[in-house]
């Protein structure tokens, strides 16, 4: 299986549906040039996204990672036989896909090392099939894991969305430290180095919830993991998300599974988040947060 060279452009996407605007609809990441500031090619990143029955979302998903201008990527999308339109949306943009697959699966710790199984990139994410990037996000992550070369992992903030794609919140994280109890390593914002993930080996296939928290815990004890302080992913809060139907199986695996890692406990209530923090976060992201946001506060408070 070789990598999608050659970075693409709205040009190059089929046209996005009617009265869709915005990223990554109608805006897309500023193409990259084929090399690295000191002449490196830029590396392979390969990117795996678990899919079932989120046809709604999916498009959405497939052009966030499409139209990160970057142009040395690789991307598989790993579906479990859905039922839904899901797979009419990723035959739409199979000509731009490395790999796929509608199969019946395991769950979607299996449907995601199914994809890492296949990939070949040297730095290597997941994103789930209603989640998305934010723009620009690989050329960050490229860069960063190039200058910190000792990082074997980096992670970054999170921007909170509905199912309409409404910014609701945000998450201003600070660094891992499992002496805290606290996890906060989100699938959507992380990307981490093959050559690790070869000796740690892939995800639990028997996790339900928990499988992020394991894996990159387990990771954790491999090397230095790097913190950005920007905001590299999407998250999406609605009712069908698994985060919200199997929550009590999720706290039950994390409490199992970071007793095993780090013989302590897991904290499930997470700290609550300093508003000064959240409010400078919106100061320096106008276009990305703060804008956003106050459109969808005040459109809640018209409707």
């Amino acid at each position: 299986m070789k990598a999608n060279y050659g970075t693409l452009t709205l040009a190059d996407l089929p046209q996005p549906p009617v009265g869709k605007t915005g990223w990554p609809w109608t805006k897309a990441s500023k193409p990259l040039s084929g090399r690295m500031k000191d002449v490196s090619e830029w590396p392979c990143i390969s990117i795996v996204t678990p899919s079932y029955n989120q046809g709604q979302f999916i498009e959405e998903t497939i052009r966030s990672v499409l139209l990160q201008g970057y142009p040395n990527l690789e991307y598989i999308i790993i579906d479990g036989g859905s039922t839904d339109n899901s797979v009419e949306v990723i035959k739409k943009y199979q000509a731009y896909i490395t790999h796929w697959v509608s199969e019946r699966d395991n769950g979607q710790a299996h449907a995601i090392n199914k994809g890492l199984k296949i990939s070949t990139g040297s730095i290597l994410g997941w994103i789930n099939s209603d989640d998305l990037y934010a723009k620009n996000t690989f050329r960050r992550i490229s860069q960063e894991l190039h200058e910190n070369q000792t990082a074997i992992l980096i992670h970054g903030n999170r921007i909170l969305i509905n199912e309409n794609s409404e910014v609701t919140g945000w998450s201003s994280l600070p660094p891992f430290e499992p002496a805290t109890g606290l996890f906060n390593v989100c699938s959507e914002t992380t990307f981490w180095k093959r050559t690790t993930m070869e000796k740690t080996g892939l995800l639990k296939e028997e996790l339900k919830f928990a499988m992020d928290l394991e894996f990159f815990s387990r990771l954790y004890l491999r090397g230095k993991f790097l913190k950005l302080n920007d905001y590299l992913g999407y998250f999406r809060c609605h009712r069908s998300n698994k985060s919200s139907i199997i929550y009590h199986i999720g706290q039950e695996e994390a409490l199992k599974e970071w007793r095993v890692i780090f013989g302590n406990d897991y904290c499930i209530k997470m700290s609550q988040p300093n508003k000064l923090t959240l409010l400078k976060a919106m100061i320096e992201n106008p276009y990305q947060i703060s804008l956003p946001y106050m459109s969808y506060k005040l459109s809640s408070i018209l409707n």
